[in-house]
């Protein structure tokens, strides 16, 4: 797996285009679902698919070899592990992934998706943070008539994790980012009791 994370690494663009979704299949079976994979495997394994998503092909294959329902399981194994680099790579390729209507799709389909987002939040690290509103963003951008979505973000806490963005010591950018998200759906979500911290930022300081 570091092999071929090194050679991906340095491949022409021809190449990695041409990638066959075998590929990432092995890479998402043998490694991420596995239980007795190395953590350095591991690493590599989301490194080599990190470097392969700037090709939307190559992401659209990730997602159909069920990546995503694999990162969710692996956080939930992770979540008391403090492997910060890991969980950093993971929600990286989440936020890649989650660019694609069939990416969130597989992300809100799985029972602790939107939960691990919103948990995994303001714990590990501020590129873990950029990455997780980043996915809280398009899941709610593109969740217009899904009131379910909503709802569930809501019920796991996403919402809150968000007014707590604006209210912790995290870049400005983000913050804003967070701001934008709750004024995007303050309407269906003015019934949260922490929208009245929102209600409090809504204008910049």
């Amino acid at each position: 797996m570091c092999l071929a994370n090194r050679v991906i690494g340095y491949a022409s663009a021809s190449l990695l285009e041409r990638l066959e979704p075998e590929f990432f299949r092995t890479i998402v079976v043998r490694i991420l679902e596995s239980r007795t994979a190395s953590k350095q495997a591991r690493r590599s394994a989301l490194q080599a698919l990190v470097e392969a998503c700037p090709w939307g092909a190559n992401r659209a294959k990730i997602v159909e070899a069920d990546a995503i329902h694999a990162l969710i399981e692996l956080q939930l194994d992770q979540m008391s592990s403090g492997e910060k680099l890991a969980t950093e790579l993971a929600f990286d390729l989440l936020a890649r992934l989650c660019t694609s209507a069939d990416g969130r799709e597989r992300l809100v389909g799985h029972a602790a998706g939107l939960a691990v987002v919103a948990k995994r939040t303001l714990r590990v690290s501020a590129a873990t943070d950029d990455r997780a509103v980043q996915v809280l963003g398009m899941v709610a951008r593109y969740a217009a008539g899904k009131e379910e979505v909503l709802t569930e973000m809501l019920r796991v806490g996403a919402v809150t994790k968000l007014c707590m963005v604006m209210q912790a010591d995290c870049a400005a950018y983000l913050k804003e980012k967070a701001r934008g998200i709750l004024r995007e759906h303050s309407a269906f979500w003015n019934n949260s009791p922490c929208i009245a911290v929102y209600l409090l930022t809504w204008y910049p300081r």
